[in-house]
C-alpha cells in the first residue's frame, strides 16, 4: 500500500489504497527470478537495475520455501518432474490454508493477491503503483481472458510476450484499464508520485547470494 503522504498525490483513477492497507499491509518478500524483471525494462527501454520479489502469508510458507531452497540441490529445481511433484504436494495444503484464513482473518484474506511496482527516473523522481485482487486464481484467469479478448479485437502477427505486445503507450493503457477493472479488484492506485522507491531491504544481498550459488553449479 501507499503511505498517507503518498496517497495524497493519488492518480484520478486510483482507488482502494486504504483497503489494501487493511487487507494486505506490509509483507515479507524475497528475491525471485521472474523473467519479467529483465524482459520488461528491456522492451520499454528502461536503464539501470531491475529486480522482482515475492512472498506469501502466513510466513510459514516463506520459511518452508527458504528451507527447501537451502537443502534441495539446484539441479533438482530445474527438473520439471520435481517441480510438478512439489506443486501437486502443496496444492491441498495451500487450499486448506486459504480456506482457514478466509474464515478467521478480519478481512477474509484467503487468496488475496497484491502487487506493488516502483520505478525511479534518471532524475531521481519516483512513481509507485499498487494493485490488489481478492482472489489470485480468479485474477490469473481473468487476466488471461482479457489478453485473449484484446488480441481478438486488436490482432497482431507472431508470438509475443505481453511486454512486447504492449510496448506502445496507447496499447499499454488500453490493456491496463481492462486488467484493473476486473471483478474482484479492490485496489488500483494508478501511478502515484512518491519521494523514493527503494527496493525491499536486503534485496541486493539476496541477489548477490543467488548469483554466487548459480555460478558454483
Amino acid at each position: 500500500y501507499l503511505s498517507d503522504a503518498e496517497w495524497t498525490q493519488k492518480s484520478p483513477v486510483g482507488f482502494g489504497n486504504d483497503e489494501a492497507r487493511a487487507r494486505v499491509g506490509e509483507q515479507t518478500v524475497f528475491a525471485w527470478p521472474f523473467p519479467e524483471a529483465a524482459t520488461v525494462p528491456a522492451e520499454l527501454g528502461a536503464s539501470g537495475e531491475s529486480s522482482a520479489a515475492m512472498g506469501t502469508a502466513p510466513d510459514v510458507w516463506n520459511d518452508m520455501l527458504g528451507i527447501l531452497v537451502a537443502l534441495v540441490p539446484r539441479k533438482l529445481w530445474r527438473s520439471k518432474r520435481f517441480s510438478q511433484f512439489l506443486a501437486d504436494f502443496s496444492q491441498p495444503l495451500v487450499k486448506a490454508t486459504d480456506f482457514l484464513l478466509k474464515l478467521t482473518s478480519p478481512g477474509e484474506v484467503g487468496e488475496t493477491h497484491a502487487m506493488r511496482v516502483d520505478v525511479t527516473g534518471t532524475d531521481g523522481s519516483a512513481v509507485s503503483v499498487v494493485q490488489a485482487h481478492e482472489s489470485f486464481r480468479r485474477c490469473v484467469g481473468q487476466s488471461c481472458a482479457e489478453f485473449a479478448l484484446d488480441l481478438l479485437e486488436h490482432p497482431s502477427p507472431g508470438v509475443q510476450l505481453p511486454e512486447q505486445r504492449y510496448r506502445n503507450d496507447d496499447a499499454r493503457r488500453r490493456i491496463i484499464k481492462q486488467l484493473t477493472s476486473t471483478p474482484g479488484t479492490f485496489a488500483y492506485t494508478g501511478p502515484v508520485a512518491v519521494s523514493s522507491a527503494a527496493p525491499p531491504s536486503k534485496l541486493d544481498q539476496a541477489l548477490l547470494k543467488a548469483n554466487e550459488a548459480e555460478i558454483k553449479q
